[in-house]
């Protein structure tokens, strides 16, 4: 029987299961996404139950033969991060990608250090938007769609500032011969990107347009639900 004891991991979404239990997604740094059955804990005043909630730093034990396991033991690492608002939206949102891109069993502590980061940003007074860019970049290049935001796919060319280009999902940005076409982005603006510097207005713009559109083959046709919060 396969045992894991107290592995970091957060919650990303817990729903009912038969009559008294929940299946439990969690997020690991060692075994990725991995789904669990909490039982017995919709019974009475059962104390583990409060802990089944998101942006709680949790170690978790499971055992199990089958890829669904037996939460056995869960405790808090730290306390529950306020969010609320759009920040609380935007937490939901992180936590809806990892349950709609992360296969089960996959490690992945860089991403799973970076989730924390991210939620430790959106519970200060750091731009959501920046917050949520990076860690779209961050999962994207782990699950291998990532791309080069500084040099153009063609030539390997760093980006110029004066230059437009299009976007091709599969390879990167490629050089257009001038503004005006349909998705087409300055330079300039890929280069904020690349940096991380979202103070105008059009790169915050761009960079969500093109985030969007690196994560749809991902996500398929479903829409995210996490997404109307924001309207």
């Amino acid at each position: 029987m396969h045992r894991i004891e107290l592995q970091p991991a957060f919650v990303v979404h817990a729903r009912p299961y038969r009559d008294t239990s929940f299946l439990v997604d969690c997020f690991t740094p060692d075994h990725g996404r991995v789904c669990a059955v909490a039982r017995g804990v919709r019974r009475g005043k059962n104390n583990q139950r409060s802990l089944l909630n998101p942006f709680i730093p949790l170690l978790i034990s499971l055992q199990g033969k089958s890829s669904l396991k037996l939460l056995t033991g869960i405790e808090t690492s730290g306390h529950r991060l306020d969010l609320v608002g759009t920040r609380l939206f935007s937490g939901l949102y992180l936590n809806e990608l990892l349950l709609r891109v992360l296969s089960e069993w996959d490690s992945c502590p860089d991403l799973f250090r970076h989730y924390t980061e991210a939620l430790g940003e959106l519970a200060c007074e750091v731009d959501v938007e920046l917050v949520l860019r990076r860690f779209e970049k961050h999962l994207l290049q782990e699950l291998g769609y990532g791309i080069d935001w500084r040099c153009d796919a063609d030539t390997g060319q760093l980006l110029k500032p004066d230059a437009w280009y299009r976007l091709d999902t599969q390879s990167g940005f490629i050089p257009v011969g001038a503004a005006g076409l349909a998705n087409t982005y300055s330079g300039a603006c890929l280069m904020d990107i690349a940096s991380d510097q979202y103070a105008l207005p059009d790169t915050k713009r761009v960079a969500k347009h093109i985030s969007r559109a690196l994560l749809r083959p991902l996500l398929g046709e479903q829409p995210l639900k996490s997404r109307q919060l924001f309207l």
